[in-house]
């Protein structure tokens, strides 16, 4: 018998396109409808994609009213994705919802509240647990390859002179870099050590971007998880390099090095060499490199909708992501250290 296809929808083609892509690309779907406020934005992404028999509308609202619509991409600007995503759930629908969840704590406990209020299914599309080396190295971590996990560090680097976005919305005043941008390598980094954030303490300077409408463009972030773990989130859209996430996990016996856009990763490792630790040396690990991994995410949603699978990216992993980066923010401003909120 032939399993129900799920109807699916995405809201602002511009990011969106890889939604578009793999939802196309996935035998669990059918795509239905695209909703962007360019038209001609539109067009060109059902032309680009070669899609067929699209319902296309200027305002997301009229997806609310499609019955056969179950599940809807929110990829808009960061500061829509509450509003969209409370009016889908409470439409009965399905999201997955591109990071950061929102820019607001407030509006990240009321998303909260209406997954909890409607039973609907909310996915946030961090994609580092996607990504190939990072996947890996969070086993290598669980199973112990490198010892007992001390300290970690990972980094969201990224020149934004020229990345923008459509009418420069990562430009705007109201999304801070390290919330908008650096929630990347904060996620990674929660997700990775796999405990509960404690307090939050960090530095911010702006000297890359000295005329965008923000505070800083650049932070050190020092984070304190309840196991007693150290962290570290360096996060620049000021610097001058090409993009990055490189990460380091550090353990009682042994190393990770990894990042998001390198064929490899390096271990370093006591058990794996059997040898006093100060004779060991770091091994190459070849790794696919699948930076956002859509396909992932699309399909880890029809999994979860259509046979039960477990949310692995649920509505409070998306909360306690903005809880971790704004308690940075507030330390960079204030000085002081932040406890994180985790209660969602």
């Amino acid at each position: 018998m032939q399993e129900k296809k799920l109807g699916a929808a995405v809201v602002a083609v511009s990011e969106g396109v890889r939604h578009i892509k793999a939802y196309k690309g996935c035998s669990d779907y059918n795509l239905l409808a695209l909703s962007d406020p360019d038209q001609a934005r539109i067009e060109s992404r059902i032309r680009e994609c070669n899609l067929s028999g699209m319902r296309i509308s200027s305002d997301y609202r009229e997806i609310l009213k499609m019955d056969d619509v179950d599940v809807v991409s929110v990829t808009s600007p960061d500061f829509y994705h509450a509003e969209q995503s409370i009016a889908f759930l409470e439409a009965g629908k399905n999201v997955l919802c591109e990071k950061p969840m929102t820019l607001d704590l407030g509006e990240a406990a009321a998303i909260a509240e209406t997954v909890r209020k409607t039973g609907k299914v909310f996915m946030i599309a961090h994609p580092t647990r996607y990504t190939p080396a990072f996947i890996l190295a969070k086993k290598m971590i669980a199973r112990g390859d490198i010892g007992e996990l001390f300290m970690a560090e990972t980094e969201y680097a990224h020149n934004y002179r020229h990345v923008g976005g459509k009418n420069n919305w990562r430009k705007d005043a109201r999304r801070d870099p390290l919330l908008g941008g650096g929630c990347h390598a904060v996620d990674f980094l929660r997700w990775a050590v796999d405990d509960l954030l404690d307090e939050a303490f960090a530095y911010g300077t702006k000297k890359g971007l000295a005329d965008w409408p923000i505070d800083f463009d650049s932070y050190f972030c020092l984070y304190k998880f309840k196991n007693g773990v150290i962290g570290k989130v360096m996060c620049s859209i000021g610097l001058s390099r090409p993009y990055t996430m490189r990460s380091v996990f550090y353990g009682t016996k042994g190393t990770i090095i990894c990042d998001n856009l390198s064929p490899k990763m390096q271990l370093s490792s006591v058990p794996f060499y059997d040898a006093p630790r100060d004779s060991t040396a770091f091994i190459d690990i070849p790794v696919d490199v699948n930076n956002h991994n859509v396909e992932s995410q699309v399909q880890l949603m029809a999994d979860i909708v259509l046979r039960g699978a477990k949310n692995t990216a649920d509505v409070v992993e998306g909360a306690r992501t903005v809880a971790a980066c704004a308690a940075a923010i507030e330390s960079a401003h204030t000085g002081k250290p932040v406890k994180v909120r985790n209660d969602f």
